[in-house]
């Protein structure tokens, strides 16, 4: 580009003449590919440097998953040392995503709301205990 055309696109753009030089280069430069081989001899081409910054690494589902499985193992062990009244109540308790009131599970078992949170608050308490010793047993806690 001539100085002349430099300085009016400046001066239209509201931009100093070096930026104007500087995109002009960067425009006339050719296109290259991403396939392209980084080396002549190697294998590697461009776009395997590129990282998707919105995928979640295939390592972090895998350790995601096995961590919710062991988890949940844990959870159903546990569950299995409380009666069927204190699960009923935990499960309805804490475990639904939409929790049953105290006074409904208070209608059910025929007692009063304090009875109720008393025996889920027993429970998660049992609950806690337990997964701990079997997490403990499995050496994934320190003891």
């Amino acid at each position: 580009m001539r100085p002349e055309q430099v300085e009016y696109i400046a001066t239209k753009l509201g931009v100093q003449n070096d930026e104007v030089i500087s995109m002009n280069r960067r425009l006339s430069g050719g296109d290259a590919s991403l396939n392209v081989p980084m080396r002549a001899d190697g294998d590697m081409e461009w776009q395997d440097w590129l990282a998707d910054d919105e995928q979640v690494s295939q390592e972090t589902m895998l350790a995601d998953s096995e961590e919710a499985s062991i988890r949940n193992e844990l959870l159903k062990e546990a569950m299995a040392e409380l009666n069927d009244r204190e699960r009923h109540i935990l499960t309805e308790r804490r475990l639904k995503d939409d929790p049953t009131t105290l006074e409904e599970l208070a209608s059910q078992y025929g007692v009063s709301r304090e009875r109720v949170r008393q025996i889920e608050v027993r429970a998660f308490e049992k609950l806690q205990k337990a997964i701990r010793a079997a997490a403990e047993d499995r050496n994934l806690v320190d003891a």
